[in-house]
């Protein structure tokens, strides 16, 4: 591996099946094991149509209303609940009518079979953008939601993607995760792995590690304030989070061995770090300076891949304390831990679902993983797709996920409980995407 000393190198040696993990996570799958098929979550999608915004001064070429539209459209695309009517289909002029109940004819819209409409206005200066955004039901030529958005042009694209979670309230009850963060690891740089966050739909991209090495493993807190993560850049494996707000990295030292990986707690003000010393691998509650709370697992085995439940209660994590790596499951407080997956010889990532009840994690099948969730408590795993690096979305219907694609690895969304590929979250000029982590919604 490019950067790391020989010392580390026989440190990595000496962890056995984790080395096997890492590799995975550092090496594109075979593009042959890829096997979905990218539907919907149901058998019909629902036809919508979204129309420009309507000009009311400021946006005269047009660039805030592209920018709205064309967000708003691929949240929904990635939603897998729509069919996007293509534009060209319209027979109304955004300019030329209105944008509320009364200022249109609904006729013109359901005669190209549309089932929804997204409508509204755009007034923009140097200073603000005022956007004010409806959904009808056209059928039923009625309006379903309507919301007002002000703020500068930069937070147009969270406008979007605030407005189409409220879409997807009003249409299925329960809101979309779009107005969230995705962190990922990508090549996009180079030929080094670097943690980047960006929005759901791929756009507003943002480096959080720039350095010659290999960088892994990101992890959110609930305010979304930090990512932390695993990197090699002093030549080992060490625990560094990044400061968003400041856009500061730290480094977390560890008293009781090397701490060559782990998460954020929800709350961020304390990490799960895997602490390597004597052979062992175990799991210590640490303070993001390094101060030891609470020595998690104890024992000779290895102990790695941690996961904090939404609420802070539960660790999930992978153990070979049984002969192999499963996933265990025992309170943050202490306790025994219990061991919940049994159906395969290699499970390992575990990843809470956002109300706490699902466990998904990657499962080696041959040559390549699958992808499973099973109920926190234990019992049957349900298989969902090819792919490795599960991350589930903060309204709990989809998980981000890794899997090779044409010699390279990206990221895709599949439903956590129907197990169907909804769309790609990364395109080739990502480079090798994986690792993802999703956050909590960003709030106001």
């Amino acid at each position: 591996m490019i950067g790391l000393c020989k010392s580390a190198a026989r440190a990595l040696a000496r962890w056995g099946w984790m080395l096997t993990v890492l590799a995975l996570a550092i090496s594109p799958a075979r593009a042959d094991q890829i096997r979905f098929t990218i539907v919907g979550p149901g058998s019909k999608l629902s036809a919508i149509a979204v129309s420009q915004l309507k000009n009311q001064g400021g946006d005269d070429d047009g660039a805030v209303s592209d920018q709205f539209v064309h967000t708003v459209s691929r949240d929904l695309q990635l939603s897998g609940f729509f069919r996007l009517i293509d534009s060209h289909a319209y027979i109304e002029k955004a300019q030329d009518s209105g944008f509320t109940l009364g200022q249109f004819n609904f006729a013109d819209w359901s005669s190209i079979n549309a089932e929804f409409l997204v409508k509204g206005s755009v007034s923009a200066s140097d200073q603000q953008v005022t956007i004010q955004a409806f959904l009808f039901d056209v059928a039923g030529q009625r309006q379903l939601l309507g919301k007002q958005f002000t703020g500068g042009g930069e937070d147009v694209p969270r406008m979007a993607n605030r407005f189409a979670d409220a879409i997807m309230q009003a249409v299925t009850g329960r809101k979309g995760p779009f107005d969230s963060r995705i962190a990922m690891v990508s090549t996009r740089g180079g030929r080094f792995k670097e943690i980047y966050t960006m929005a759901v739909d791929g756009e507003d991209l943002f480096r959080v590690t720039n350095n010659p090495t290999i960088n892994l493993f990101p992890s959110f807190d609930r305010e979304v304030r930090r990512v932390a993560y695993t990197s090699y850049k002093s030549g080992q494996p060490g625990l560094y989070v990044y400061d968003l707000g400041s856009r500061r990295e730290f480094h977390i030292p560890s008293p009781a061995g090397n701490l060559i990986g782990g998460t954020l707690t929800p709350a961020g003000d304390a990490v799960v770090g895997a602490v390597e010393s004597g052979g062992a691998t175990n799991l210590y509650l640490l303070g993001l300076d390094g101060t030891v709370i609470r020595q998690l697992t104890h024992g000779s085995s290895i102990n790695v891949s941690p996961a904090v439940s939404p609420d802070g209660s539960q660790l999930a994590f992978t153990s070979d304390r049984g002969g192999a790596p499963q996933i265990y499951v025992m309170s943050m407080s202490g306790g025994a831990p219990r061991r919940i997956t049994y159906k395969g010889s290699y499970n390992t990532n575990p990843a809470f679902s956002p109300d706490g009840r699902q466990i998904a994690y990657q499962s080696r099948s041959g040559g390549g993983f699958e992808i499973f969730r099973i109920a926190a408590s234990g019992g049957s795993p349900v298989y969902l797709t090819d792919g490795q690096h599960p991350a589930w979305s903060p309204d709990g219907r989809y998980i981000a996920f890794s899997i090779g694609r044409g010699g390279g690895l990206g990221l895709y969304l599949v439903q956590g409980e129907g197990g169907k590929v909804v769309g790609n979250l990364t395109t080739k000029e990502d480079g090798n995407a994986s690792d993802p982590a999703w956050s909590s919604w960003l709030g106001e």
